[in-house]
């Protein structure tokens, strides 16, 4: 069994005021996800030892930016994997989530997590390519460890609807990625927040996306 470590429980019970309903599903999920990881590593191999922190937490700090719409809008998460953030972002009360992965085997233990964290009636396993599935009119787009920004604004043309936005994870090369995709046309307002998990990380809340 995945343990937690008290600062991040503390964090989950305090700053995200998760129940303890909520904190036994989570860790229902990070289990799953250590038991699957030898069959079709879900995970970074060097990340499987800290589930709740580099998985669970960091795609929990999403949270915040997205508890307002999440009763009533649509979230799209793109190239979902193990369910990083979009499983996470039901099991915190998102109604409508739609994970996007081609990924046959991923997709399987997708519905499985989904079964387990009791999200089934929450979230929609999509399982096809981004750039050939029918267009989803998300009101938010989100995505983890997926591609580099010029690209997924390219995929995310189709998928989002007008007036939405992205709310991102990325890494050290964040700034790069908006240079590359300011120079490509891209033209939007951006916000970022440092990660909680990754020092060199941030939470990228990108509004007005046009070309």
């Amino acid at each position: 069994m995945q343990s937690i470590s008290e600062p991040v429980k503390t964090w989950f019970e305090t700053d995200l005021n998760v129940s303890r309903e909520t904190l036994g599903c989570l860790g229902l999920y990070a289990d799953l996800v250590v038991k699957w990881q030898p069959r079709i590593n879900i995970v970074g191999a060097s990340t499987a030892d800290d589930v709740w922190t580099r998985h669970l937490q960091d795609s929990a700090q999403l949270w915040p930016y997205l508890k307002d719409i999440a009763s009533s809008g649509k979230i799209v998460d793109f190239g979902s994997g193990a369910g990083f953030p979009g499983i996470v972002l039901a099991v915190l009360g998102a109604n409508d989530v739609i994970l996007m992965e081609s990924n046959t085997k991923k997709t399987i233990f997708l519905a499985e997590a989904a079964r387990v964290c009791g999200v089934l009636g929450q979230t929609e396993i999509a399982r096809e390519r981004i750039e050939a599935g029918v267009p989803r009119n998300a009101d938010v787009i989100t995505a983890r460890a997926f591609a580099p920004l010029p690209k997924l604004l390219e995929l995310g043309q189709r998928h989002l609807k007008s007036g939405g936005h992205y709310v991102l994870l990325k890494g050290r090369a964040f700034e790069d990625e908006l240079a590359e995709a300011r120079a490509a046309g891209w033209t939007f307002t951006v916000t970022t927040h440092a990660s909680l998990v990754d020092p060199e990380g941030v939470v990228m809340i990108l509004q007005g996306v046009d070309r």
